[in-house]
């Protein structure tokens, strides 16, 4: 790689914006290859404090805290993996929230990796959940959380948790329940998703209207390497399920 590197600057640039009678009249610049030639005198010092680092970051990354029944990949209209996310972001709600949580709402590419069958560490979660993104409670009218399903219908789905109901047609929604019924305009929905989407985010404009918002400053990733631990504990594998929450008539 070859990087151009120019000497100058700052006190050429505040010459030019004064008012005098100096002038920039010459720049000399140099190109420096940068290759393997920079690796053959590494410091010693510097390069025992990263591995010091290193081997402990490693043996926490590589630590095993649960087992996946099977790769679950993320994709639209539902997936495994966002199946998953959605489930536990909901059931935290329900956990935290007074009279529980109505819906969990995760974007498709707020994953990045897949869930691998077999061991799960807690690198594995750092890879999927690589963005610090914070759960986030928001009060929503059922007018404006039909404007989010509007949303949904027009990309295709998305992450929900598994008590919605969603056909799409056409690109527009055909139906719509949540725990088996329409939605009330006028009732106040719990919702619980990511900082991200509540800033009106990946198509959620709806969520900027919101009645209250939320932020509780814990990070998806921590929660969800809480709950594999938790599954663990329990004797449980991590399962997900395709359950037809999101159907797309074609």
């Amino acid at each position: 790689m070859k990087i151009k590197t120019i000497w100058i600057v700052i006190l050429a640039i505040s010459l030019l914006s004064c008012k005098s009678k100096y002038q920039v009249v010459e720049i000399k610049g140099t190109i420096i290859e940068v290759d393997s030639t920079f690796d053959s005198q590494s410091h010693p010092n510097m390069y025992n404090l990263v591995r010091s680092f290193k081997v402990e970051l490693d043996s926490e990354m590589n630590e095993v805290i649960g087992s996946s029944a099977e790769q679950m990949e993320y994709s639209r209209p539902e997936s495994l993996l966002t199946n998953l996310t959605s489930d536990v972001m909901k059931a935290y709600g329900d956990e935290h929230l007074p009279d529980g949580a109505d819906i969990g709402v995760m974007n498709v590419h707020g994953h990045r990796a897949n869930m691998p069958k077999g061991p799960v560490t807690v690198g594995n979660l750092y890879e999927i959940y690589s963005f610090d993104n914070t759960i986030t409670f928001l009060e929503l009218k059922g007018a404006d959380l039909k404007k989010m399903f509007d949303a949904y219908a027009r990309i295709g789905g998305a992450g929900i948790s598994s008590n919605v109901k969603l056909v799409i047609e056409d690109r527009k929604v055909k139906s719509v329940t949540v725990n088996g019924k329409p939605i009330d305009n006028d009732k106040i929905y719990h919702i619980v998703t990511l900082d991200y989407l509540a800033g009106g985010n990946d198509n959620m404009n709806a969520f900027l209207d919101a009645v209250s918002v939320t932020d509780t400053g814990v990070t998806l990733r921590d929660i969800m390497i809480d709950w594999v631990r938790e599954q663990t504990r329990s004797g449980n594998e991590i399962t997900s399920v395709l359950d037809g929450r999101i159907e797309v008539i074609e």
